[in-house]
């Protein structure tokens, strides 16, 4: 839950126990005054009466209230991190493969916007890595991998994992470049970065490499078209040599 979902929570949770608390008072010194209409009883006990009609609901209902109020609270805390275990890849903390293709339908639907540019990372003899190291190993290579993705993207970029030692990169760019080479420039900055920075644990030095697989959605192209596309601009990498850039028809 960000901060302003928490502060518009407690807000209403305020509003909500102010009216819980007023509405009770009222109902109680209405009730109360109810049965004291037929004029038949002593002002000294109607007062009293009228005393305890307000002081019980001020005593009881804001401890009620405050009970349901903490349910609640933890009720939206326990909605949110649900949300985010559901769209977070657990191992690296990136988006997980949910959380990027419902951003992608956004944005696709949205294409009128910015230029799309989708591609598909993959690290290159990954399985050689838990084979011979160790799958703790082959972890640890996946979060690194992640964090160097991540953290060498063009600012505004959205890198995901898909599964296994598959990522995916989207980038924004302006309308008036979408034909032009910058894409495959950021994505080879990225796979460079990769194949600039090892992983150092224990056992020796991990050095890992990646094949990207880059398209441009087309006027109107459905996602599972495009990642098909992309897909194949992958395949087609990793049969051209692998740790490259390769752009889909």
């Amino acid at each position: 839950m960000n901060g302003m979902s928490e502060a518009k929570t407690i807000r209403r949770l305020v509003l909500t126990g102010l009216l819980v608390v007023g509405g009770s008072v009222i109902a109680s010194v209405v009730c109360t005054h109810i049965s004291f209409m037929d004029g038949s009883a002593n002002p000294i006990f109607y007062r009293d009466a009228m005393f305890f009609a307000v002081l019980i609901p001020l005593l009881i209902a804001p401890v009620a209230y405050g009970y349901i109020a903490w349910l609640t609270w933890r009720l939206h805390h326990t909605y949110a991190e649900l949300e985010v275990m559901a769209h977070t890849d657990a191992l690296t903390g990136l988006p997980n493969r949910r959380a990027f293709v419902e951003d992608m339908e956004g944005r696709l639907r949205r294409a009128e916007d910015n230029v799309l540019v989708f591609a598909m990372v993959d690290l290159d003899h990954f399985k050689r890595i838990n084979d011979s190291m160790g799958h703790a190993t082959g972890d640890l290579a996946l979060r690194h991998a992640a964090e160097v993705l991540r953290d060498s993207a063009p600012a505004g970029s959205v890198v995901a994992r898909l599964g296994g030692e598959e990522f995916a990169v989207l980038l924004a760019q302006a309308p008036g470049n979408a034909c032009g080479t910058e894409p495959e420039a950021r994505l080879d900055v990225m796979r460079q970065r990769l194949a600039d920075l090892p992983l150092i644990v224990p056992g020796g030095v991990v050095r890992m490499t990646a094949s990207f697989g880059m398209a441009v959605p087309l006027p109107g192209e459905a996602l599972d078209s495009l990642l098909r596309r992309a897909d194949s601009a992958l395949y087609r990498a990793k049969a051209d040599g692998r740790n490259r850039v390769t752009r889909a028809a």
